[in-house]
């Protein structure tokens, strides 16, 4: 090759802003927080269903809730895991802002969409309870499904232990999520790896707390339950939110540095 070809060649493997900014760089913000909403809706549809139809019947309620909320996931991330990355969860996305893995400028829009997506979501199980003759009081029933510490934890967990549990689950969680979809991690398989992890942590988190893991799943039952559930949501946003963080920092400090170049580019071509 030639030293004028070999120069060109070079100039070419230049990321240019000027080529870059005349293309949108992905779906829109609006695309995205529009999948983010509809999916986390589903969600909670499936995981709160789940628990609806199981427990009635006493059909190991743990593990059909967990599967519930597990393969939802997975077939969500397929889905539309290519419009918005499929977060579905605040901390998850702090974890990823956390670890480089996206932009700070979007954690307020997506988590607002997140949480109204959780809310419609488990409005129609609310409708649901309601019309189920079976059911004497639909936010007793939500209740069931809400996340609690002390006298309303299976186990009586105190508060401290709660939250320990839900920032330790949900740190496993976003370093999970960090960890299969890095770029030296095998493709297409992280779907699988995340919904089967998360079921893991549901199933463990249960008799701790109802299991979590997240802040707009919390905040969505918690609308439709009795008024404790509010009195303790503090602790649902605090603990999955300082659990994301603090593992996203790690996994910046630590993790493959190659993880950052993507929202590195993204983010010098779209800056004015």
């Amino acid at each position: 090759m030639g030293e004028d070809n070999e120069a060109a060649f070079r100039d070419d493997m230049v990321a240019s802003k000027e080529a870059w900014s005349k293309h949108e760089v992905g779906p829109s913000l609006p695309a995205r927080l529009a999948a983010e909403a509809i999916g986390t809706a589903i969600l909670m549809m499936a995981g709160l269903g789940a628990a609806v139809l199981a427990l009635p019947y006493n059909l190991n309620a743990t593990i059909i809730v967990a599967l519930g909320w597990g393969i939802a996931v997975l077939a969500l991330i397929i889905a539309i895991g290519h419009v918005s990355g499929a977060h579905f969860n605040p901390a998850v996305t702090v974890g990823l802002w956390a670890a480089g893995r996206f932009p700070g400028r979007d954690i307020a829009p997506y988590a607002i969409a997140q949480v109204v997506g959780a809310a419609a979501g488990t409005a129609v199980i609310f409708g649901v309870l309601h019309a189920d003759p079976t059911v004497t009081d639909a936010r007793v029933a939500m209740s069931g499904m809400s996340i609690g510490f002390g006298e309303h934890s299976a186990w009586g967990v105190p508060v401290t232990g709660a939250l320990l549990a839900e920032a330790t689950f949900t740190g496993l969680l976003v370093a999970l999520i960090l960890s299969a979809t890095s770029v030296r991690a095998p493709l297409h398989q992280a779907p699988f790896t995340i919904s089967v992890g998360l079921t893991m942590l549901i199933v463990m988190a249960i008799p701790l707390t109802n299991g979590a893991l997240n802040p707009a799943r919390a905040t969505a039952t918690a609308l439709f339950a009795e008024p404790w559930a509010l009195g303790q949501l503090w602790a649902w946003w605090l603990a999955p939110l300082a659990g994301g963080l603090i593992v996203g920092i790690l996994y910046r400090l630590f993790g493959d540095a190659e993880d950052l170049d993507t929202v590195q580019l993204v983010d010098a071509v779209t800056e004015d």
